[in-house]
């Protein structure tokens, strides 16, 4: 019985062993690529109003200083860059070398350096790893299209003209952001923003959300379907806020002009001329007004 039962684990070995292999070997032979492999790209700013960025297993992070070119580069031994610059937009896709189970838990990071006059789109998608865009106070971009199938998304200290944030699974965090416009949509993970400027629109399924809005110029919307809301509020401002939960608690220590309306599950006020909607709402959680 005991010979059987090893020699059962043995050959369940040997297959895990060849579909692993089979799987890279699918994954690096059939897996159509565009654009041509290289260990570093670069491009000039002036050249270019579009920057693509496709990874399947890698970290992102991208990064602002003063230099004279956008740069991209993969750190570590486990990935592979291909390049392709065509009609002012440049794609940068890091893929996963051949046979990386021997490499364990040893991820790569594909790292892009952009320089602060840089004043185009930039698209980011992942299917698992992290992304981070860190603007360092001085990067302004016309739009920002971060998706995630599995991994965290953090932008710190950036302006946007238009800002949109998609995640299947994890956490968002969003920190001394300004823009026109901003929509962030997860389906499981939580989001905290913090002295985030400019019009929201935030649809989360299930998580938490803990937001700081600096200025609101526009209207703003947060849907819950199951989490959460902690929302801070300027002191100085034109907004209507309209928090509502179907199943929660609804507080507000914020001291508003206008209170038209306090209830256990729902709230109503406003500030200033009341000229930007803020409407809230949650079907199971409870929500915060600061």
């Amino acid at each position: 019985m005991k010979k059987m039962l090893g020699k059962l684990l043995i050959i369940a070995g040997i297959l895990i062993f060849f579909a692993v292999v089979v799987k890279d070997v699918f994954a690096a032979g059939l897996g159509f690529v565009s654009g041509t492999e290289a260990n570093s790209a670069s491009a000039s700013p002036r050249d270019i109003g579009s920057v693509v960025i496709e990874s399947d297993n890698k970290n992102v992070r991208i990064i602002a200083e003063e230099r004279n070119d956008i740069s991209a580069g993969i750190s570590g031994d486990s990935g592979k860059l291909f390049v392709t610059e065509n009609r002012r937009k440049l794609e940068l896709t890091a893929k996963e070398k051949e046979f990386q189970f021997l490499n364990g838990f040893n991820r790569s990071s594909l790292v892009v350096l952009l320089p602060y006059d840089y004043k185009g789109d930039l698209t980011v998608r992942t299917s698992s790893g992290d992304v981070s865009v860190d603007g360092n106070h001085r990067l302004a971009l016309s739009g920002l299209n971060a998706v995630s199938a599995s991994g965290n998304m953090r932008v710190t200290d950036v302006r946007l003209q238009d800002l949109k944030v998609k995640g299947s699974s994890g956490d968002v965090t969003i920190s001394n952001a300004v823009s026109k416009s901003a929509g962030i949509d997860l389906a499981s993970g939580d989001a905290n923003l913090a002295d985030v400027s400019g019009s929201l629109d935030v649809k989360m399924t299930s998580g938490n959300l803990d937001a700081a809005l600096k200025k609101v110029t526009g209207p703003v919307s947060v849907t819950l379907t199951s989490g959460d809301a902690d929302l801070s509020l300027p002191k100085n401002g034109s907004f209507t806020v309209n928090a509502k939960s179907a199943s929660g608690s609804v507080s507000s220590p914020y001291s508003f002009a206008d209170t038209a309306h306090k209830a256990h599950h729902q709230i109503t006020g406003s500030q200033g001329s009341g000229r930007h909607p803020i409407d809230i709402k949650t079907d199971s959680g409870d929500l915060a007004i600061r």
